[in-house]
């Protein structure tokens, strides 16, 4: 069994999309030869946290938890401080240390604990190669110190684009990270021995910026067992959308509203029979937007409840965020939504990312965005029973076991020293 330093700054019990792909690598690299020795954050205080995500973990995985060198400070020097005042003074210091080291991101104040535990690990149990997962790109500067100063070779795996693509509304850069940033993402991948990513765009993207060409494409996946039984029928007449998911600019069920609500301008009666179920997000857009008669907004919920309203479901509702990341970006939902076997309905854009996988294995119908007008007649043709979906067929392939094999492929390789061929 080999051994991996795996530093993924987000994991359980940390509520993330991106918990989700280290958590599940991580569960299954001991079937394929290599032990996981994970560092991740040790989360401030008053972080917001999913206690469910650590029963997930598998039964025996080492997880070293570092703070950031800014709340490690703040608690070292305001430590005599009593009772609420050492509380509010902490955070208060800790926060204004964290603003001043900001590049390459706001976890740049991690890496000089996080390099030297990963360090002191090497010499206490030992580590044949080192894998980080980004974002932060600060794992990525880890990685490669630590690489520097044990010898190991380093994979990094892009979850998103480093450089921002410049038009979505959370890609949040100072002057000094657009200047500084490109740089050190060079550095981080030149020396790499393997760069990983989640699309085949990115792939591209990705290589242009940093200047390789021998990209691995390793998508994000489901967990079959997650799947594995049916959810309790819900015998009521009424025919259920689901969305899972956050609200942010850019991305969020405007458009599912906004054809819910023409619908209901025409006078549809087949709205009568309608429920939308959402999740993952604060509850009131519905109520905001008028269409409040039909949606339930249940707010943000735990992984194994949100596969639940999935299961519950009739029909699967599936936007991708505006601009670049429309056609780029492969949500991990599309993944889960495709194993709980019901037809998606994806807003998505022609010649993206989904629609080449939905082409792929089947399993939903896609629709223009911005066209309000034909995502209401295909939810109206949904409601009358005529919108024809093909079951998906294929999708093992994009099972978590599937996808850890890829990237075990990729360690064996880099360990090993060979030179693999870019997975595809």
């Amino acid at each position: 069994m080999r051994r991996v330093l795996f530093i993924a700054y987000l994991f359980p019990p940390i509520p993330n999309s991106g918990t989700r792909r280290s958590l599940a690598f991580a569960n299954q690299l001991p079937d394929l030869g290599w032990e996981p020795l994970v560092l991740s954050w040790q989360p401030d205080p008053h972080a917001t946290l999913d206690p469910e995500l650590l029963t997930e973990m598998r039964p025996g995985t080492r997880v070293e938890r570092v703070p950031l060198q800014s709340r490690d400070r703040a608690e070292r020097w305001l430590g005599w401080l009593p009772g609420r005042w050492r509380e509010r003074g902490v955070d208060a210091l800790a926060w204004r240390l964290r603003e001043r080291a900001t590049v390459p991101d706001i976890a740049a104040s991690w890496l000089p604990l996080a390099v030297e535990r990963a360090v002191q690990l090497h010499k206490e149990v030992g580590f044949d190669a080192i894998y980080a997962s980004g974002w932060p790109w600060t794992a990525f500067l880890i990685a490669r110190e630590v690489s520097r100063r044990t010898g190991k070779p380093y994979v990094i795996d892009y979850r998103d684009q480093w450089t921002p693509s410049g038009d979505m509304a959370w890609e949040l850069a100072s002057p000094l990270q657009l200047r500084e940033n490109p740089a050190l993402e060079r550095l981080a991948a030149r020396d790499a021995a393997a760069i990983v990513t989640v699309t085949r765009t990115l792939v591209h993207s990705i290589g242009r910026d940093c200047g390789r060409d021998d990209l691995h494409l390793i998508t994000n996946g489901f967990e079959p067992r997650d799947f594995a039984d049916e959810a309790e029928a819900l015998d009521d007449g009424l025919l259920r959308v689901c969305y899972t998911g956050v609200w942010r600019t850019g991305y969020g069920l405007e458009e599912l509203y906004a054809a819910i609500r023409l619908l209901d301008e025409r006078g549809c009666p087949e709205l009568d029979r309608l429920r939308v179920e959402t999740a993952g997000f604060e509850p009131g857009p519905a109520a905001q937007a008028g269409v409040g008669r039909w949606v339930r907004e249940y707010g943000p919920v735990t992984h194994s409840r949100a596969v639940q309203i999935m299961k519950q479901s009739d029909l699967l509702f599936l936007p991708v965020p505006q601009g670049y990341y429309a056609k780029a970006s492969l949500p991990s939902k599309l993944f889960e939504y495709l194993a709980c076997g019901r037809p998606i309905l994806a807003v998505v854009p022609e010649d993206s990312e989904v629609e080449h996988v939905l082409k792929d294995v089947g399993g939903g119908v896609r629709v223009d965005p911005g066209n309000v007008e034909m995502l209401a007649q295909a939810l109206l043709s949904w409601l009358r029973g005529t919108l024809q979906v093909p079951p998906a067929q294929g999708i093992e392939r994009y099972s978590r076991a599937a996808t850890a094999r890829r990237l075990a492929t990729v360690l064996d390789a880099v360990a090993d020293g060979r030179t693999l061929e870019p997975l595809r």
